[in-house]
C-alpha cells in the first residue's frame, strides 16, 4: 500500500507532462482529420503522408473584351513571379500544370498596365507561399475611328 502511495506521488512532472503531450496529439489528430473526411482516422494516422514540391506556372484568367478603339494584346502578357513551388501531397499535384489567377475584366481598363491579382487555391491542404502576382495587360490604342 505505501509503495503504490509513493508510485502515484512521485514524478509529478512527468505525469503532467504526458498529460499535456496526450493533449497535443488529440488536437492534432482531430486537426488532421479535417483535411481528408473521407479517411477514417486510423487511416490517416497510419498511412504514409508524403509531400512533394512541384512547380506550377501562374495562368491568368481574362473575361469580358476592351472598350472599342483599344486592342489586348495576348502575346505580351508578363507574369511575375511566372511560376511559383507548391508543397502537396502526389494525388492532388499529380495532374497539375497550373494554378490560375482570379479573373481580370478587360473591360476596367484603357491602358497598358501591371495590376495585383490573387491566385485561386488548388485545394485547402495545398499550402501556397505566393497567394498573388502581377500581371501586365498590354492594352494599346488602335487608332481606328468606332462607328457610334
Amino acid at each position: 500500500m505505501m509503495n503504490l502511495r509513493k508510485v502515484l506521488s512521485n514524478n509529478i512532472g512527468l505525469k503532467l507532462l504526458a498529460l499535456v503531450l496526450a493533449f497535443v496529439t488529440w488536437f492534432y489528430i482531430g486537426e488532421a482529420t479535417k483535411l481528408d473526411a473521407q479517411k477514417t482516422v486510423l487511416q490517416k494516422i497510419f498511412s504514409p503522408s508524403y509531400h512533394i514540391a512541384k512547380k506550377l506556372y501562374i495562368k491568368p484568367i481574362f473575361v469580358g473584351s476592351v472598350s472599342p478603339g483599344y486592342e489586348f494584346v495576348a502575346r505580351e502578357v508578363k507574369v511575375t513571379p511566372e511560376f511559383i513551388i507548391v508543397l502537396g501531397t502526389p494525388n492532388i499535384l499529380s495532374e497539375k500544370e497550373f494554378i490560375y489567377t482570379k479573373s481580370i475584366d478587360l473591360s476596367e481598363h484603357t491602358k497598358a498596365r501591371t495590376v495585383p491579382v490573387e491566385l485561386k487555391s488548388i485545394s485547402p491542404s495545398i499550402k501556397l507561399q505566393e497567394t498573388s502576382a502581377q500581371v501586365y495587360l498590354p492594352i494599346k490604342k488602335t487608332g481606328k475611328k468606332t462607328e457610334e
